[in-house]
């Protein structure tokens, strides 16, 4: 049974998947294998500054080292999604978490910015096979009445991660070098990846994969859909705003308001908590019916009108900092909205991996986008009050996105 209809040539799914009790042991450990991963993340703003002077890389190249590890994630979202439904997501999970562990034991030794933009390739290889895999694994072990909180939960797994080890980066640094702060991540995430060999070996997916000939159809039934693609690029200009938060606003701090390194972290930090809590009240409001396109739509507004509150020189600085929390707030609507559309676009259970690769080939072009965008319009001007402007017209475009997937995403659900 593969829980599909046939409605005219597209297939619908009516019942997604045949658990009917949630395994919750692997749904949090999918879920913990997310926020492992998102910490590769986290751990570069608080020690951008440092790597920069050390390995003699400019403001740009720092764009790019911030960026690198979403390169993969946008050219290879796709192809992860597809290797997920074929050889089946806790493979590609476990498989991702040691690809990211290689990648940074490389980081670890890097003497030039070439060799940390490889190493963060590297990463980003991992990256994006373990957090789509993480996604499909917690797609097909809830049931239907648990998935969209789940879903919901497991959008969060990059605002905690990326926040914890801000804030644990950032005491490693008090103490020890950023080297050494690599090679803590590399050990946590090769122990994690041990965690959910033995936790998920009795897990098997029912239905087993699919042949190649199959694959090469899913992503084009997958790319067929506009509305999903829709949803995508506002995944795409979500994170491409978020990343370039995340990712200067420690330089910031440290720039505008002489901030120490500790509270240069733990502001970004507070942020990304806030963030998390915009993941779960859109999964809370989704579960009550609310559409993602709203969501979205929300989301984007208000990422765009608190940014012109952070940038501005005008303001005094506890409105500048109450408007990043904000930030958090507002943006974090749109993962969890984005991820919860998944279900209503994609054609048919098979090609749920596939559909979640689309939303992290989304996300992560953003992302490979975003900092360099942020960091080339700062040092071309000078002041950061100067990007504004930018990040107001990216949020702009995910506002008119969000609208034009109104009637399609109305149209899915009839």
């Amino acid at each position: 049974m593969d829980g599909s209809r046939r409605t005219g040539d597209n297939f619908r799914m009516s019942v997604p998947f045949p658990e009917e009790k949630t395994q919750w042991a692997i749904m949090w450990v999918a879920f913990g294998g997310g926020i492992v991963a998102a910490t590769h993340m986290g751990k570069l703003p608080v020690a951008l500054p440092d790597i920069m002077a050390e390995l003699n890389a400019g403001l740009v190249m720092g764009g790019w080292i911030a960026s690198m590890i979403s390169f993969t994630g946008f050219a290879l979202g796709l192809v992860s999604g597809t290797i997920g439904d074929r050889i089946g997501q806790r493979r590609v999970l476990i498989l991702g978490l040691l690809i990211i562990s290689a990648g940074s034991l490389i980081g670890t030794f890097a003497r030039s910015g070439e060799i940390m933009l490889l190493a963060r390739f590297i990463e980003g290889i991992g990256y994006s096979a373990a957090t789509v895999a993480g996604a499909g694994l917690v797609t097909h072990v809830t049931s239907d009445k648990d998935r969209k909180w789940s879903l919901g939960i497991w959008s969060s797994h990059v605002p905690v991660g990326f926040a914890g080890m801000l804030i644990g980066g950032a005491l490693v640094l008090n103490i020890a070098d950023w080297r050494t702060l690599w090679l803590v991540s590399t050990i946590t995430t090769v122990f994690w990846a041990v965690v959910a060999f033995f936790v998920t070996s009795g897990w098997r997916r029912r239905g087993g994969g699919v042949g190649g000939a199959r694959l090469v159809r899913n992503v084009t039934a997958c790319l067929k859909q506009p509305g999903a693609v829709l949803v995508a690029m506002c995944f795409a200009i979500y994170a491409a705003q978020h990343i370039s938060m995340m990712a200067w606003l420690p330089t910031y701090m440290r720039e505008e308001y002489n901030a120490s390194p500790l509270f240069a972290a733990t502001v970004p930090a507070v942020v990304l908590l806030f963030n998390a809590g915009g993941n779960w009240m859109s999964a809370w409001a989704m579960g009550r019916g609310m559409q993602s396109w709203l969501l979205l739509f929300v989301g984007a507004l208000g990422m765009g009108l608190t940014q012109f509150g952070v940038f501005s020189t005008s303001l005094a600085e506890e409105l500048r900092l109450a408007c990043a929390l904000m930030f958090g707030i507002f943006g974090g609507m749109i993962p969890a909205a984005a991820l919860g559309s998944v279900a209503v676009y994609t054609p048919a259970p098979a090609q749920i991996g596939t559909m979640n690769g689309l939303m992290v080939m989304g996300t992560n072009a953003g992302m490979l986008f975003g900092p360099p965008s942020l960091a080339a319009v700062r040092a071309s001007t000078g002041s950061w009050n100067d990007v504004i402007w930018l990040v107001a017209t990216i949020a702009a475009v995910g506002v008119m996105l969000a609208l034009i997937s109104r009637p399609l995403e109305r149209r899915a659900n009839q």
